[in-house]
């Protein structure tokens, strides 16, 4: 066992995951602000448009109540949405625009701080497992507690918690402890995804089938990014998190003795044969 390399290991994966936790959050409000623009855009064109068609008086009845309903409907983020109002015009779609740039740096950045993360929470593990610390949650089992459907909602906070607690050398009866900032960072995990996740089966319900909900396209826009900012608030956080649990293991995992560790480990099974007279 190597631990000195196993923590420089650590702690470079964390560097990584820090700056790459920058570079999301860095693309996620480009591609915002891009997103505000093209909503003022489209009021804008809505305005534009309202102004020419006008409002006749001679319009009474099915007629006029058929017009009110599709000027509520073009005003809707589903009309925004559906008919892919959207998207940029095509001078917009070049490799070289503002907006496809910040959408692939952002795509990119998203999967490599994912795989970085978890190269870091599996080292973060693996040394305690190491250094002969029992934990609930060895690296395997951290792993796919963010794997596993349902079970990722509570499991992986369960692992950060313990893994907190562990590094910074508490012992069993605390190693369940509340920790304010990793509650901090899975609750905005958990209510950004939950919040992105209704606004999907909005949208799927809008194109799927009859019902749409007209609702204002600033109100989801507003509802969008609020989930947004969340997620790239828990990268940020969980960056956060990888710096103080690399920090802990550091100053705290060379000084248990390896006589310690020999002592927690359990003793082999003997078998005493017995030969017969």
């Amino acid at each position: 066992m190597d631990l000195d390399k196993n923590l420089r290991m650590l702690r470079k994966t964390s560097f990584v995951v820090t700056i790459l936790s920058f570079v999301v959050i860095i693309a996620g409000l480009v591609q915002l602000g891009l997103g505000g623009i093209a909503v003022k855009q489209e009021y804008e064109r809505i305005a534009e448009v309202e102004a020419m068609i006008g409002q006749p008086s001679n319009y009474y009845g099915y007629q006029r109540q058929y017009r009110e309903l599709q000027a509520r409907y073009n005003r809707s983020s589903s009309a925004f949405f559906l008919e892919g109002r959207f998207l940029p015009s095509d001078e917009s779609l070049e490799p070289d625009a503002p907006g496809v740039i910040t959408f692939f740096v952002l795509l990119a950045s998203t999967l490599a701080f994912l795989i970085a993360a978890m190269l870091w929470v599996w080292r973060a593990h693996a040394n305690l497992r190491d250094v002969g610390i029992k934990a609930k949650y060895g690296p395997g089992r951290a792993i796919a507690s963010y794997l596993i459907p349902l079970a990722n909602l509570m499991l992986p906070f369960e692992a950060m918690r313990e893994l907190y607690n562990r590094s910074e050398g508490e012992g069993d009866d605390f190693a369940h402890s509340t920790v304010e900032n990793v509650t901090a960072w899975w609750t905005s995990v958990i209510v950004g995804l939950l919040i992105l996740s209704a606004m999907i089966v909005k949208f799927a319900l809008d194109a799927a089938t009859n019902l749409i909900i007209m609702t204002p396209i600033w109100m989801e826009f507003v509802i969008l990014s609020f989930a947004i900012v969340l997620l790239l608030g828990s990268a940020y956080l969980f960056a956060n998190l990888t710096r103080k649990i690399t920090q802990a293991q550091m100053e705290i995992l060379p000084q248990i003795e390896p006589r310690v560790i020999e002592a927690e480990a359990p003793s082999r099974p003997t078998v005493n044969i017995i030969g017969q007279s």
